[in-house]
């Protein structure tokens, strides 16, 4: 049977850098504290609200043995500051990671044929950090990303259900430095001690709904964004002299940012054929327009 290290090593070929492994069986831990979580912050409204189905991958995969995480880097230096967020402005990620893991799955059916694989990349019910963390790919941040020793917090996460029983690997031990540069950076005040988040006052969360309260509204007064936000990130000591991405695709047509006069001269249907191929075509043309200020 095809091992761990083998997994890891080809992973490596495709690009993916970073690859860990953990076991299929519900996390109780994380159950517990994302129901005490919910009890004092609210969940985004494209959060998954049943806590099982966010931490137990055999809700969505019941033959599911191991999940197989990997790491899909985004950084690159030469990217100048824009109006959107640094992930928005590059290929979208679901393609790229969908199109790398799919890779990966037929791989492991050459090697072992009778395994199954299941690819969960940031549209499943699970908690992708939840995953990475155990898979033993990084810590949390006060500011609730998942931190690699490596790539920071600029990274995506996408994972293999399989049925294939695999050598797990173990959590780091290492924490966030907890200097509270996140916490007083943040526009909207949304962070927390003791790693509480506050979504709906999230400038990265206001960017992507229809519309805001008078309470939003006054967060947003100032901001430049217009979809994503970055603060906490760039103001993160883990986030100093992060290499560059190793994923070509993550190269292709960057956005220096979006045009006001120009979001408004398109239809629905003609800003989503332009912008298809990043990540923010999900959102409406009108939930970005709101968001440019004079």
């Amino acid at each position: 049977m095809i091992t761990a290290e083998e997994i890891k090593a080809y992973a490596k070929t495709l690009s993916i850098p970073v690859t860990g492994i953990c076991g299929a069986e519900r996390d109780g831990l994380f159950a517990a504290r994302l129901k005490n979580r919910r009890e004092h912050f609210s969940a985004a409204c494209f959060q998954e609200e049943d806590v099982e189905k966010c931490v137990n991958p055999k809700r969505l995969f019941p033959e599911a043995e191991s999940v197989i995480v990997c790491l899909f880097p985004y950084y690159i230096s030469s990217l100048a500051k824009g109006n959107i967020s640094r992930y928005a402005s590059i290929q979208d990620y679901h393609k790229v990671v969908r199109f790398l893991l799919t890779q990966l799955a037929e791989y492991i059916k050459e090697r072992n044929p009778e395994a199954g694989c299941l690819i969960a990349c940031d549209t499943s019910p699970l908690m992708d950090r939840m995953l990475a963390y155990r898979a033993g790919l990084g810590f949390f941040g006060e500011n609730n990303l998942l931190i690699h020793p490596v790539y920071g917090s600029y990274f995506f996460i996408g994972s293999l259900l399989t049925t294939l029983p695999l050598a797990p690997d173990a959590p780091l031990e290492r924490s966030c430095e907890r200097c509270g540069a996140c916490r007083r950076a943040c526009p909207g005040q949304a962070i927390y001690e003791d790693f509480g988040f506050a979504c709906e006052r999230c400038v990265s969360y206001l960017t992507q709904i229809k519309s805001l309260s008078k309470t939003q509204e006054q967060i947003m007064k100032g901001q430049d964004s217009v979809y994503g936000c970055d603060v906490c990130q760039e103001v993160c000591p883990h986030n100093r002299d992060v290499p560059d991405t190793p994923i070509r695709a993550f190269y292709e047509a960057p956005l220096a940012g979006l045009s006001q006069s120009e979001l408004a001269s398109l239809s629905g249907r003609s800003f989503k054929k332009q912008y298809g191929n990043y990540p923010f075509s999900w959102c409406s043309r009108d939930t970005i327009l709101k968001n440019f200020r004079k």
